[in-house]
């Protein structure tokens, strides 16, 4: 399947060598499994059916010999002898069925660990609370985070910050600072190791995880479309959603007149992760949809670095008014993007060194200004 997917980089860079000889490997180990299995089959098919004529020649010269004997009559040796035989058969049917019997029962096994895994336990099965609506200022105070696979090395180290009600916010500073964790932590894909994290005054471990979620809208670096119309795509997540507030939506993201100009309009298929449009078409698709959710939380993560000029000005546009009556957590390398916000937050080792507009930043020469100037930031 990544080998499908990624079919242009692999032609590109001339991977196929690689790939084959991969797949040779594979196919050479799955003959040699399916031929070992294969004779194991044939073996106990043969030894199933040895019984079986083996059980009635037996039983044949055992009865002829009673019945010389005056022992048993032929009556009896007849129901003697089906008895036997139809005993065998069952036991040698079996054993033919031996290997699929044994991947029954380590499926049975399997289900059954499944089946008593407790849910009542995880992270997203506490908090109850549903406040409608969900708003208001947005905290972090406090909070450590390690994932799980390395809990020895934090992420965030007494990460504390806040976002005002409507307040726009940019989140910057190097690879590996924490940005992506805290919109991570703002969704309760995680939940911090100690610390709060609260919208309101409402700490979000107490609120109901999928209430949560229709509050916070996030868009990704990468627009994740469906297979599926442009007006499906901008309608998923969202209950009860009509038409008009699909179109309302597709202006907000400054989608609209590009969908009327396709030949089915919103209609019109977006092919497979979007691949019928260009990335900054289905970038916006993806605002539409984020905007299309009752939420007062927008979080956009990266959501213009993998644009070029054209489209990440197009987009620029989009979140100018997407950002509008909404508390935003911009994270971003991208120097219009920092521009366009209240405020500016930067991380260093999972935690807050500077914060203000970019004029302050810039003139207050410390770390991001070091940062600005070490090239960090595209398009200055």
């Amino acid at each position: 399947m990544q080998s499908i997917l990624n079919v242009r980089s692999i032609r590109a860079m001339s991977l196929e060598p690689v790939l084959q000889e991969q797949f040779d490997r594979a196919t050479s180990a799955c003959l040699a499994t399916g031929i070992r299995g294969a004779f194991v089959e044939g073996c106990t098919y043969g030894v199933a059916s040895a019984l079986i004529y083996f059980a009635e020649a037996l039983l044949f010269y055992v009865g002829a010999v009673l019945i010389a004997r005056g022992t048993y009559t032929y009556l009896q040796m007849v129901q003697v002898l089906n008895l036997v035989v139809f005993t065998v058969t069952i036991g040698s049917q079996l054993m033919a069925f031996t290997h699929k019997i044994a991947k029954s029962v380590q499926a049975t096994t399997d289900l059954y660990s499944l089946v008593q895994l407790r849910t009542d336990e995880t992270s997203e099965a506490q908090g109850m609370l549903r406040p409608s609506p969900l708003g208001g200022d947005l905290v972090l105070k406090d909070v450590i985070f390690a994932y799980p696979t390395r809990s020895d090395e934090p992420v965030l180290r007494g990460l504390t910050m806040s976002v005002r009600e409507g307040e726009c916010v940019a989140l910057v500073g190097t690879s590996g600072c924490g940005k992506s964790t805290v919109a991570a932590l703002l969704q309760r894909l995680y939940e911090p190791s100690s610390g709060t994290v609260t919208l309101g005054g409402i700490n979000l471990r107490s609120t109901d995880v999928h209430h949560l979620r229709e509050h916070v809208a996030v868009v990704s670096q990468q627009p994740n479309l469906f297979d599926g119309s442009i007006r499906e795509n901008i309608a998923y997540g969202a209950t009860s959603i009509s038409d008009v507030d699909v179109e309302r939506a597709a202006r907000a993201a400054n989608v609209h007149e590009f969908v009327l100009g396709l030949p089915q309009g919103y209609d019109t298929t977006v092919g497979e992760n979007g691949s019928l449009l260009s990335g900054g078409q289905a970038q916006r698709v993806q605002i539409a949809r984020a905007l299309a959710r009752p939420s007062t939380v927008l979080v956009l993560d990266e959501c213009t670095s993998a644009l070029d000029g054209a489209n990440q000005a197009a987009v620029l546009e989009t979140l100018q008014h997407a950002k509008v009556g909404r508390t935003t957590v911009m994270i971003t390398h991208q120097v219009p993007v920092m521009k366009m916000c209240d405020r500016i937050v930067v991380l260093r080792d999972g935690v807050v060194v500077e914060e203000g507009p970019w004029e302050q930043l810039v003139s207050r020469k410390g770390v991001f200004a070091e940062l600005a100037n070490g090239g960090e930031w595209v398009g200055q």
